[in-house]
């Protein structure tokens, strides 16, 4: 809660609304209404619809730049008015609100859950509430109490057993191989891998002579570089992004384009 010393609560939004529908707007109008003071903050309303592990990425690579504090709402829900939960979650510097999917399991993998609750105090939600915005209805109502000081536990019993993330885990066919795939094609085309740098430098330390070596849609790529501009050629090379994840890129073009890529496909990585 914001006092006369502390700014206002900040609040992020994050959906596959879109910007040319009534939703994005009507989610703010509701938290603007319960609290005028608030700060919004969106992050993405171009998710692709209902995908729950675009949805969990983005957000997983855009919390950690806001302060601590912030109240994160992401709505990427393929369950709504089914028996899904809505949770609401506290980690170490921030607070979560979304449904129970496995989209916030891949933000956990980011920065582990402290405490889970899922939201059923029904009198904290939006009077006249239907079954299919749950985010105008439920979600932005709970994150304006919760903004406003409302104790977490307030809002539902806690919960232990959350939709892990779907991300799916690297896999090590053999010494030396690991099988990874797209999780991610952004605006630039660039593909981005569900293998951090962290991993890389990991699995390198352990070789003799570390290499790189990368195979996909049939093409071999050796380069792994610092940056875009070092690319020597208009070929798909390698680096690691400002999140820490493996990315193929082409110098002033779309590496997706290039290689026929999207979420979902693999590659062999070979270190």
């Amino acid at each position: 809660m914001a006092t006369p010393d502390s700014p206002a609560p900040l609040i992020t939004l994050t959906t596959d609304f879109g910007s040319r529908d009534p939703y994005v707007a009507s989610m703010k109008g509701v938290l603007l209404s319960l609290n005028p003071a608030l700060r919004i903050v969106d992050i993405s309303h171009e998710i692709a619809p209902q995908q729950i592990v675009e949805a969990g990425f983005v957000l997983a690579c855009a919390f950690p730049s806001f302060p601590q504090g912030t109240l994160h709402i992401l709505v990427v829900d393929p369950g709504v008015g089914t028996s899904r939960r809505l949770l609401l979650a506290r980690t170490e510097n921030h607070i979560f609100l979304a449904p129970d999917n496995g989209a916030l399991g891949i933000v956990f993998e980011h920065e582990p859950a402290r405490e889970v609750f899922s939201i059923t105090a029904s009198h904290y939600f939006r009077k006249g509430s239907g079954a299919t915005f749950d985010g105008r209805d439920i979600l932005a109502p709970v994150a304006a109490a919760a903004a406003g000081g409302t104790a977490l536990a307030n809002f539902g019993e806690p919960v232990t057993d959350w939709v892990p993330s779907p991300l799916p885990p690297c896999t090590l066919e053999a010494p030396g191989r690991v099988r990874i795939q797209v999780v991610h094609v952004d605006r630039f085309g660039n593909i981005i891998f569900n293998f951090r740098e962290n991993q890389f430098t990991k699995m390198a330390a352990g070789a003799n002579a570390p290499s790189f070596h990368l195979e996909m849609a049939g093409r071999s790529v050796d380069h792994l570089l610092r940056t875009y501009g070092e690319a020597p050629s208009t070929d798909p090379f390698a680096l690691f992004n400002s999140s820490g994840y493996l990315e193929l890129a082409v110098r002033n073009a779309s590496a997706a384009r290039t290689l026929s890529a999207r979420p979902g496909d693999s590659a062999l990585l070979f270190l």
